[in-house]
């Protein structure tokens, strides 16, 4: 046998061939014979794909001639600071977790899938199938989901989230109890970045007000106003992404934006016209209400007056999807969660989307070669993320009209609905 690993870089030099034919051996579920001609690992782009990874290509050449193509997502070996914050986090445990565990659990036979197939677990990465080489695309993150993409990431959406209900009702059936999947899996359904005492998450929160009351066009006494209980709007939003109570709740993804949603389409020379979609990038996942996740897609990804001005198709659409998926399972999705509960649950949703939206836009709203060369470099990301993200975002406001419009209006929205608006 023939191996050649090409490698583009040494970060992927911890590939070995033993590990090769481990991703075979995981991915061969029909035990047929496979007898490798040649590999190769490479970079997955010479952008960056996320912020907290490190993402690999590998194409493997088996001696019949047909060629098989994997994904991996991997912990930074390259630089400190990204690898220091998944390690923190938990994320990539988290999941790993989800991966190999809960979604093994909870996907449905008929309900097409919503992400990605696991092939393994290696040391510090996962090895994923190739979206790309299913026709899986990423939009540029600069061009806003118009209706067409808005109701396919929807309809993803309401199946994912039909799956977490579907294995409830199976699960309660199966013990005769009222059964959740938080009381199995909570330890891995935690908070992740999302909390007060998170430094990430305070930089997030201190940055944007940083950069209202530097640039925004709000006199001292708005600014004021704003100040005084933006920790608290900050902190309300927080609460909204726990287990609730009073409303239906399922795993949540959390992380919505651009890059983690990719798009499939009939013709691959008209882009306009998706016909499927699926998600990725699960390492924030937590149990809340679906509308959370519906609210944080529309903030994070329309331009926000087509969002409120189609808010109402939006909403009825994926409870309308849900429910028919739930209907071809005989679960009743009124018995569920009427469709009051979910718009008065999107309401208040709102602010919990917004929020993640002004923590993420400031970091993805910039230019591929500008975000590779700031993030890539381990003081900058730790400077950035860690320590002052308000010089950051203030930098990139002054530098750049665009961002500081896009970046803007998202702080102005959250001022206006939540600290303006207050008697």
């Amino acid at each position: 046998m023939a191996t050649t690993a090409t490698q583009q870089n040494t970060q992927v030099n911890h590939i070995t061939e033993e590990d090769i034919k481990l991703i075979l051996a995981h991915y061969n579920r029909a035990n047929e014979e496979i007898v490798i001609e040649d590999y190769s690992v490479h970079n997955a782009s010479d952008k960056m794909l996320g912020f907290l990874a490190e993402y690999w290509k590998v194409k493997v050449l088996l001696s019949n001639r047909k060629v098989l193509r994997f994904f991996i997502k991997a912990i930074s070996r390259s630089n400190a600071a990204k690898a220091n914050m998944v390690k923190e986090m938990h994320l990539f445990d988290k999941e790993a977790f989800f991966y190999s565990v809960i979604k093994e659990n909870i996907e449905v036979p008929g309900i097409k899938p919503w992400a990605a197939r696991l092939i393994t677990a290696l040391n510090d990465a996962m090895v994923f199938e190739d979206l790309n080489a299913k026709q899986y695309k990423l939009r540029n993150k600069f061009a806003r989901f118009d209706m067409a993409h808005t109701l396919q990431a929807l309809k993803t959406l309401a199946r994912w989230h039909a799956c977490s209900m579907i294995y409830e009702e199976k699960k309660s059936k199966e013990n005769g109890t009222n059964y959740k999947i938080n009381d199995e899996y909570e330890k891995s359904l935690d908070k992740g970045g999302y909390h007060l005492s998170s430094e990430w998450f305070y930089q997030c929160m201190m940055g944007a007000l940083e950069a209202m009351k530097s640039l925004s066009d709000y006199n001292e006494a708005e600014i004021n106003s704003i100040e005084s209980c933006w920790q608290d709007v900050w902190s309300k939003a927080l609460s909204l992404s726990d287990y609730s109570p009073h409303q239906k709740n399922v795993i949540c993804h959390r992380d919505l934006w651009n890059n983690n949603v990719m798009f499939h389409y009939k013709d691959d020379e008209n882009l306009s016209e998706p016909d499927d979609c699926v998600l990725v990038d699960f390492q924030a996942i937590r149990y809340q209400p679906p509308a959370g996740d519906v609210m944080l897609l529309l903030c994070c990804n329309l331009d926000p007056k087509f969002r409120e001005e189609n808010l109402d198709t939006f909403l009825n659409f994926y409870y309308e999807e849900l429910g028919k998926i739930l209907d071809e399972y005989n679960v009743e999705i009124k018995e569920v969660m009427s469709k009051t509960e979910f718009l008065t649950s999107a309401e208040e949703q709102r602010q919990w989307g917004l929020i993640v939206c002004a923590c993420l836009i400031p970091q993805f709203w910039i230019d591929d070669d500008l975000t590779t060369k700031i993030f890539c470099d381990n003081e900058q990301f730790d400077e950035i993320l860690s320590k002052n993200k308000g010089l950051f975002i203030k930098k990139m406001m002054r530098e750049n009209s665009d961002y500081k419009q896009k970046v803007m209006e998202i702080f102005n929205e959250i001022a206006n609905r939540y600290c303006l608006s207050r008697k």
